[in-house]
Order: C-alpha cells, then structure tokens, then sequence
C-alpha cells in the first residue's frame, strides 16, 4: 500500500493538472475494492452512504468524528489511490473543534478533507460568514504546520437558484479561498450558467457533485469549463438502496423472484427519498 504522504502528493498533483478528474464515493469496504479496482484515480467517504450503513440520518450530528474517521481508515486500508474525507461540519461548531477534526483527518491518513458551513440546525442552518471563515483558517492552520500538501475543501451548502443565493455562495467561496482552502465546493450548484459564475468568480479550484438526478452535464464539458474535480457523494449509495429497495419489495408485493433474473431491478413502490424518510 501507498504511504499516506505519497497518497497526499498524489491527490495535490490531481488538482494541478488543469483537467477535471473523477473522484467518486464508496460507502463500505466492499464498495472501496470495487472502486479500487476500477482505477479510479481517487475515491472519497460519503457522510450520507456510511450514515445509512448505520440506520441514522445523514447530517444530523448521528455520526461522530471518531466513527466517521474509523470508517475512513477501513476505506484507506483496502485501497490504494488518495481518499478524501466528507468530515461534514468539522464534528463542531468552533474553530478549535474543526481543526482537531482536520488534525485527525491527517492522522488518520486520508489525502484531503472537505469541511462544510451546515451547521445541523434547522433554525440556523449556516454559520454566520465570519465564524465559517475563522472555521476553515482554524483547519488550514493545522493542515499546513501537519502536512502542507494535504488538500482541504471548504463547502458552502447554501442554495445557489436565485441571483442573490449565487451571489453569497460566491462571497462564501472567495472568502474561503482567501482563508487558504486549497479547493472549493458548493453542492447545490447545477447548471452551465451557476457553475459558470462561481469559476469566472473564485480563484480557486473548484467540485461539483455529479452524482444526482437529472445532472447531464459530461466530464468532457465541465473540464473544458474549467472544472477541477467530480464528486459522486451519495450517488452510488442511493444506487444501491434503490435497487436493494426495488427488489425487496418486487418479492414481498408480488411473491415472484423474476427480479433477479437481471441486474436492472422493477421500479420500487416508492420512490427513494420517501424510502429513506421513512426507514431513516
């Protein structure tokens, strides 16, 4: 296996290479190998699959720094290329609290992390904007007195469909990348024109999550746009709730096993958000 610093050089070399690479996420050690041995150049954790790997919800505190971490080392120790960590809101609201996540994050041997301003409270659902940025400067001071290569994604999950939501998604942006974020990441960004804006707007190298229904946007397009990286996030974990969903149900309504004649299953009963509403 790879030593973390090589896997961290690896992961910075991907950013700088000015064509947008693929990097999408496992949500158990199976699903890692299988990653692995596709030969992707890079794989990241998803909060939401390892979340429903253990029955909770996503983002609602449910997980801890320590079970998140754990489970990045089971993902690290069965593959070979750069992981990068979704560690959520830093597993804290304070700026000292985020850079004991980002000091475990290296620790633990992951090449880069993200950390988010969603601070899981539905009354205030984002940081107020100074405390965000003094979040992500706690994280890249002890990124680069640990391990300066180590690339550290600063998330803005704000809304992004109207005027003024973009405009403060890239006031966010750009005063994370003035704090030092090595690559920045809003998830609600989804078209040509919103991703468009934020790369005219942001000096910095940018993600955009791929992995969501009714994204048609090729790799081939948003490389030449200018974007850096591809994320999937729960993507292949919904795949796979879905069908595992479509197909339990096929047997339990019909009393026929026909479903697993093909990999395709039958469509579910419900649809899968309302699945996992209702199960998680």
């Amino acid at each position: 296996m790879p030593t973390a610093a090589s896997r961290r050089a690896a992961f910075k070399a991907l950013h700088e290479k000015g064509k947008a690479f693929l990097m999408p996420n496992p949500f158990d050690i199976g699903t890692a190998r299988i990653l692995d041995g596709l030969r992707f150049d890079a794989i990241a954790t998803s909060s939401a699959g390892y979340a429903w790997t253990q029955g909770v919800k996503d983002a609602e505190g449910l997980i801890s720094r320590d079970a998140a971490l754990a489970h990045a080392a089971d993902i690290i120790s069965v593959t070979s290329v750069p992981v990068n960590g979704d560690l959520e809101n830093g597993f804290g609201d304070s700026p000292e609290e985020v850079a004991e996540t980002v000091k475990g994050a290296i620790e633990t041997g992951l090449a880069g992390c993200s950390i988010e301003d969603y601070t899981t409270n539905p009354a205030r659902p984002y940081y107020e904007l100074d405390l965000a940025v003094e979040r992500i400067k706690a994280a890249v001071d002890v990124k680069n007195r640990l391990a300066p290569d180590f690339i550290l994604t600063a998330r803005s999950e704000g809304p992004t469909q109207s005027k003024a939501e973009l405009e403060e998604t890239i006031k966010r942006l750009n005063a994370f990348a003035k704090a030092g974020a090595d690559c920045v990441y809003a998830p609600d960004l989804k078209t040509r024109e919103e991703i468009a804006a934020v790369l005219a707007a942001v000096d910095a190298p940018l993600n955009i999550l791929a992995g969501r229904k009714n994204f048609h946007i090729t790799r081939k397009e948003l490389s030449e746009m200018g974007v850096t990286r591809l994320s999937i996030g729960s993507g292949l974990a919904r795949q796979a709730y879905y069908a595992f969903t479509a197909a339990a149900e096929h047997i339990k309504d019909s009393g026929t096993f026909g479903c697993f004649d093909v990999i395709d299953s039958p469509e579910p009963v419900v649809d899968f958000d309302t699945f996992m509403k209702s199960k998680f």
